[in-house]
């Protein structure tokens, strides 16, 4: 992988809490799952905001709620998942509040989602082709041609160099590569105004990695969405994202420009990340962040005291707010402003 913060994505200027008008914004969300021993808070009051034409990336070790988060915006956790507090505003309207039927005509025309172990999601029985089409008539009233046509084009756009050749091919025909592709395909049929990835380099090589990474931020790019990538790894974060939000435990911890982020992270969980990441990749073992503690019961103060180097006794009992350490720039920790100007070490 390059160095940090060295890639093409441009470097955003939005100012969090600025006068543009956001795409879409997660607030105070909670999500809960429930079990006998009594249920496990997961989501704690996430706070997150994605703009128009911009790429946010969300960091952050196994287990910390990414994939809870996504799953919770589009409305598709189901029991023992719970979404116990908190809103979910997608151009201002609220999604927690619709019904099955709206949030249907919402996925896939405005906000929509790729996953990882994409051969898990497409069905093994039914020809990719068949199954793009399926999702082309989803939200279009088009005839056999027409959805013919537009599964061509779309696995043209991903890359595939003989589309027609390909129309009958059945998933475990294809590399996982070559189905993340058919995935990205899916997602992208009705041009949305925001494109959630979820780990969409998960179980894949290197080069192929990049290949998709590439062809993912060309597609958003000419299509002006935004995108939301949920990652582990983060040298994929700073060559393909303008801003970073990194997760502990349910929380957001940062939020900041992608290159401020990687020249002087402040949260103490933050700078561990790139530590870690840092020694990981000048060793030749990518930048993947690792698996973070369970979540185990309810937390009263900051998550990340039992782990953190410089905290202090309140840590223990209050929990931290997430505030402003410098324009557009967001720490929750007591010693944010003393991190960030240098008067505490980590």
């Amino acid at each position: 992988m390059r160095s940090w913060a060295t890639g093409s994505a441009t470097t955003s200027t939005l100012p969090i809490g600025n006068s543009v008008d956001a795409l879409l914004e997660v607030k105070d969300l909670h999500v809960d799952y429930l079990r006998d021993a009594g249920p496990v808070r997961v989501l704690n009051g996430v706070d997150l905001t994605v703009y128009p034409g911009e790429s946010l990336g969300v960091v952050g070790e196994s287990g910390v709620g990414k994939t809870v988060l996504v799953r919770a915006i589009l409305g598709l956790l189901q029991p023992p998942w719970r979404v116990t507090r908190g809103q979910v505003l997608y151009e201002g309207d609220e999604l927690l509040r619709q019904s099955e039927k709206e949030l249907r005509t919402i996925r896939g025309r405005g906000i929509a989602l790729t996953t990882h172990e994409p051969r898990k999601h497409l069905n093994p029985v039914s020809t990719i082709g068949a199954q793009i089409a399926n999702v082309v008539r989803a939200h279009a009233t088009v005839g056999h041609a027409k959805a013919r046509e537009r599964v061509l084009e779309l696995l043209g756009r991903v890359g595939f160099p003989d589309p027609e050749a390909r129309l009958t091919a059945y998933p475990h025909e294809l590399s996982g590569g070559m189905c993340q592709r058919v995935i990205i395909a899916m997602a992208l049929a009705h041009s949305p105004k925001l494109l959630m990835a979820d780990e969409p380099t998960a179980g894949l090589d290197v080069t192929i990695s990049l290949q998709v990474l590439d062809l993912m931020r060309g597609l958003v790019r000419d299509a002006n969405s935004s995108l939301l990538l949920v990652s582990r790894d983060l040298g994929v974060v700073a060559h393909y994202c303008q801003r970073v939000a990194v997760m502990y435990q349910g929380r957001i911890v940062e939020s900041a420009g992608v290159q401020t982020f990687f020249e002087r992270a402040t949260h103490p969980y933050s700078r561990r990340l790139l530590r870690a990441a840092t020694a990981a990749r000048d060793e030749g073992r990518g930048a993947t962040t690792s698996a973070g503690p369970r979540v185990a019961a309810a937390v009263v103060g900051c998550a990340y005291t039992p782990r953190c180097p410089v905290r202090v006794e309140r840590c223990a009992t209050e929990p931290p707010a997430l505030e402003p350490v410098a324009a557009g720039h967001l720490v929750r920790c007591f010693l944010g402003a003393e991190i960030a100007a240098g008067r505490v070490t980590v």
